[in-house]
């Protein structure tokens, strides 16, 4: 090799990066493949002993990877036209093109879901997996990341083993403090932190909601759809519509997780919210009285027997019970004052929400970073030259059904070709 390459060699090796990825979920698995794409050397830190275990439960088991119907409404969070910068980088086009260029064709399901063809989130997990190894990525599993000091132009990370490397840019994707059994921590807040950014507290988003009223409670198991939503001082908070579970401490289903968002963070607030049920979304009051006249031609049945085949047979009674009505008693006693309040507690049951669940049933959390001290262009820090910090650990939370997994992809993809 003459001394005209060794040169050329010499400045090309110069201006490729030494890079940390910090987590081994959705934002820090898409980042590394994009840092990688230059040449650049490219370390990602993974505490757990496996790659995307919160991908593997995603979509329960299938990895809703996106949503036809991105938009920032979909976002919450002190600034959520944060997301409307970062989409218009690398957006959920962009997301659907990349998987099929790794060879992992999307589907699309109800309501805009997005999935991989072969409905398995473990497919993601293994062609991202490919794509690293393919490209070079050094992959270090059971290594937790537990300081980074910013040395000159550099940064020092030290692992948990009290290993030090130096690294020319960090890209902190290690995710919240939901869903610790998949990993989740407070860790990557915690370095926020230290290096100087502001970390709003995070709290639990899309779980189930706890009711402390024990007669509800007897409803443990019953699925009905219905309409619910979230108000504080006669101000709607959210609303949603579909399945609601019943269960021992309160309520859960799909519906219930949309709405759950909303009543922690006004008990966390120090404000008391209502949740109102409607067990009936597809009829108004009117429609409701005139259905229920008609069930009551016979005026010699008990008020609960007269709703048989109307709705699920243990929901009368504990209505009732709810309401301070008894439900054993003949349609012919109702007065019209009853047959209002029937209809009432079937369109507007109210309850009044717990304390919430932990984190360890929350899908994600909400809180963290400031996104005002990160540019959406590239993902880096404002305050930390060479700092990039994506996904989760941004106050940015998105709504059930693929929104937090395109946030996720999006910043990392995002703060990889940053590199």
């Amino acid at each position: 090799m003459n001394p005209e390459e060794k040169k050329r060699i010499a400045e090309v090796e110069q201006l490729l990066k030494r890079v940390a990825v910090i987590g081994g979920g959705a934002s820090g698995l898409i980042a590394a493949c994009f840092a990688s794409e230059k040449g650049n050397s490219v370390i990602l830190y993974e505490k757990q002993g496996k790659l995307g275990r919160k991908i593997l439960v995603t979509g329960n088991g299938r990895c809703n990877i996106s949503n036809r119907s991105i938009s920032v409404e979909n976002y919450n969070g002190r600034n959520p036209e944060f997301v409307s910068n970062v989409f218009s980088r690398f957006g959920m086009e962009e997301t659907i093109r990349f998987f099929e260029t790794i060879g992992l064709p999307i589907v699309e399901g109800k309501n805009g879901k997005l999935f991989p063809a072969s409905l398995q989130a473990s497919s993601v997990v293994k062609k991202l997996s490919y794509q690293l190894k393919k490209k070079g990525v050094d992959v270090q599993l059971h290594h937790m990341v537990e300081s980074i000091s910013v040395r000159g132009d550099n940064f020092e990370l030290k692992t948990a083993g009290r290993e030090a490397h130096e690294f020319d840019s960090v890209i902190l994707s290690a995710g919240s403090c939901a869903f610790p059994q998949g990993g989740g921590s407070m860790s990557g807040l915690e370095i926020s932190g230290k290096l100087g950014h502001t970390v709003y507290e995070p709290f639990p988003a899309i779980l189930p909601v706890n009711v402390p009223l024990k007669a509800l409670h007897r409803l443990q198991g019953t699925k009905w759809d219905c309409g619910i939503r979230a108000e504080c001082g006669g101000r709607v908070l959210a609303s949603a519509g579909g399945e609601v579970l019943f269960t021992a401490y309160g309520l859960s289903g799909t519906a219930v997780l949309d709405v759950s968002r909303s009543i922690n963070e006004m008990i966390l607030n120090g404000k008391t919210p209502e949740i109102i049920i409607d067990f009936f979304p597809g009829m108004d009051e009117k429609d409701l009285s005139s259905r229920l006249e008609s069930l009551w031609s016979d005026a010699s049945k008990k008020l609960s027997f007269s709703l048989a085949g109307l709705i699920n047979d243990k929901i009368p009674d504990v209505l009732f019970s709810i309401a301070g009505m008894n439900g054993e008693v003949k349609v012919s006693s109702l007065s019209t004052s009853d047959k209002e309040n029937v209809v009432r507690a079937f369109k507007a049951l109210k309850l009044s929400p717990g304390r919430p669940r932990p984190f360890s049933e929350a899908v994600v959390a909400a809180g963290g970073v400031d996104v005002n001290e990160i540019d959406p262009a590239t993902m880096e820090s404002r305050l930390v030259k060479n700092l990039y910090i994506t996904g989760e650990l941004l106050d940015i939370d998105g709504n059930s059904g693929g929104y937090n997994l395109q946030f996720a992809w999006s910043t990392g993809a995002i703060a990889g070709m940053a590199q």
